[in-house]
């Protein structure tokens, strides 16, 4: 998995325990990546010691387990993140918040306070918060070129709770699809997330069959990612990722390459 969080930022496991975890469960190659450096809502991304010491624990770890497992050094990184990317093998670019005032609206945080944002931000629109989201990842992802799109559809996970737009609606699917073709300009490679799977109650992975059909279309790749918080669940609900992947039309993967490439490809 390129997507796995520790005790360093909002995980709950630590980074010797995640590597325990992709050993046991036969990972070839483990990513970490922790939610950058940002100045606000500092309880969930990295501030500057702990990134220093992210950066030396990652490769203390990359030199003890060398010959057991490829381990990389990356972030997750919000629009609002004020990271170097320089520092890092490789980024995973989401966007968690989007800026009201002086202010962040949460897009996958408490649900109540969302829905308040929702009334307040956005005059009781559900899908003109959607379309603030979608905007600004195809955005954000055009112009920063990350190395991999986060949970594409990351709305879903509140709106599950608080049903605020149909997901399935024209105008939905269409915000989505716009955000994608231009997010395809900046990153052909999107993960397939099963986090919310294994955290909040998910049937299947981000982003939904649809969104992933599409993005095959587009001729865009995806990566397999457990978006893991606790090392039990590195490889929760890959089963059911590799069918959905399979079945948008996909017969190949991307993975953490394991020579001097950053990706490599495997046949499903």
């Amino acid at each position: 998995s390129p997507h796995v969080h520790t005790q360093f930022c909002d995980g709950q496991s630590t980074a010797a325990e995640m590597v325990q975890a992709a050993l046991q469960a036969g990972f070839v190659s483990l990513g970490f990546s922790s939610h950058a450096k940002q100045d606000f809502e500092l309880a969930y991304a990295l501030d500057e010691a702990r990134e220093q010491a992210y950066i030396a624990e990652v490769n203390r770890l990359k030199r003890l387990y060398a010959d057991q497992l490829v381990i990389r050094l990356g972030m997750e990184r919000d629009y609002y993140a004020t990271a170097d990317r320089s520092l890092f093998e490789y980024t995973i670019a989401a966007v968690h918040y989007i800026r009201q005032g002086e202010g962040y609206v949460g897009v996958d945080g408490d649900a109540q306070a969302l829905a308040r944002d929702i009334r307040t931000h956005y005059q009781g629109s559900g899908f003109a918060f959607v379309q603030a989201y979608y905007a600004l990842l195809g955005r954000y992802v055009r112009m920063y070129k990350p190395n991999i799109i986060a949970h594409f559809d990351l709305v879903e996970k509140n709106n599950r709770r608080l049903k605020f737009v149909d997901s399935g609606s024209a105008e939905y699917l269409k915000a989505a699809k716009e955000a994608m073709e231009e997010a395809f300009e900046g990153c052909r490679l999107l993960e397939v997330n099963t986090g919310a799977m294994a955290r909040s109650g998910a049937e299947t992975p981000y982003p939904a069959p649809e969104l992933l059909r599409f993005w095959r279309q587009l001729g865009g790749q995806v990566i397999l990612a457990s978006d893991c918080h606790l090392a039990k669940d590195i490889a929760f609900g890959y089963e059911e990722g590799l069918s959905c992947i399979r079945k948008a039309g996909f017969d190949r993967v991307q993975y953490l390459g394991t020579s001097g490439n950053l990706f490599e490809t495997a046949a499903i």
